[in-house]
């Protein structure tokens, strides 16, 4: 009984009715993960990775519904007026997030002779290095003490030169870049982690599509790198901060080597 009144006391001392008091008491009691690109093949699996014990705000042009919260991206966003809509949007759900998990991107194929190159620059710039730019501004604003703040590269940019996807290949490099910059720990908490994922080619129903022929035993799927940042967000086995960990497929399972 002591306790019901302390918290209908509380309660009254705030701007939230009784309802609305005890619903926001209950969701601090969970940690918070923000995925950015949320409706993505891997998005996806990192959204059903964590909705169980967690609760997730997504991150897209999309909604996902098994995402706990939406924020849906227009083709204007960008603006200082957004970038502050949009914070003031997270913080409504969760005043800081435990992890903020980048996994936006896309990919084109194209070398300096083709004539579209700089259109598929500007597409890979967007889809890749900007939401990169938006999860570390994020993170500037809502990371917690420990938290993790996790950016995708790609393994085989950041293995050798790319010159036959050359948009891709500079937007991958960008991205590996602001992964650096994060580790540096300037303008998120000094205890928190940044690492950049590599993955290879991922088991998705496009790429299959796409490649058919393709030997696929160093894909690796969705599902198995979800586990891995899950494990990562739960404190398990993380990471030094500044890692680049590239994803191998070994006898079926996602192993990271760190390079």
């Amino acid at each position: 009984f002591s306790m019901k009144k302390k918290v209908f006391n509380l309660a009254k001392k705030t701007k939230y009715g009784i309802k609305d008091f005890i619903k926001t008491d209950i969701m601090n009691q969970y940690k918070h993960v923000l995925v950015v690109g949320g409706c993505g093949n891997l998005g996806k699996a990192v959204v059903r990775a964590f909705r169980d014990t967690w609760k997730v705000a997504s991150i897209d042009i999309n909604t996902n519904d098994e995402a706990h919260f939406n924020y849906t991206l227009n083709e204007n966003f960008g603006s200082k007026s957004s970038l502050e809509e949009l914070k003031d949007k997270l913080t409504g759900f969760s005043k800081n997030y435990d992890s903020i998990i980048s996994v936006a991107g896309g990919f084109q194929i194209g070398s300096v002779q083709d004539p579209e190159i700089l259109e598929k620059w500007r597409l890979m710039s967007k889809l890749n290095v900007e939401s990169s730019l938006l999860s570390a501004y994020i993170a500037s604003k809502t990371l917690v003490d420990n938290g993790l703040l996790v950016f995708t590269g790609a393994y085989g940019p950041f293995k050798q030169p790319t010159p036959v996807m050359m948009a891709y290949g500079a937007a991958k490099t960008a991205v590996h870049g602001i992964g650096l910059g994060m580790s540096e720990k300037e303008d998120i908490p000094l205890d928190s982690s940044v690492v950049t994922i590599l993955p290879p080619t991922m088991d998705t129903p496009q790429n299959r599509e796409a490649m058919p022929d393709a030997d696929r035993k160093d894909w690796v799927h969705p599902d198995q790198v979800a586990s891995l940042l899950r494990m990562w967000s739960d404190g398990k086995n993380r990471p030094a901060s500044g890692s680049f960990a590239g994803l191998k497929n070994i006898n079926g399972n996602v192993i990271p080597e760190f390079l």
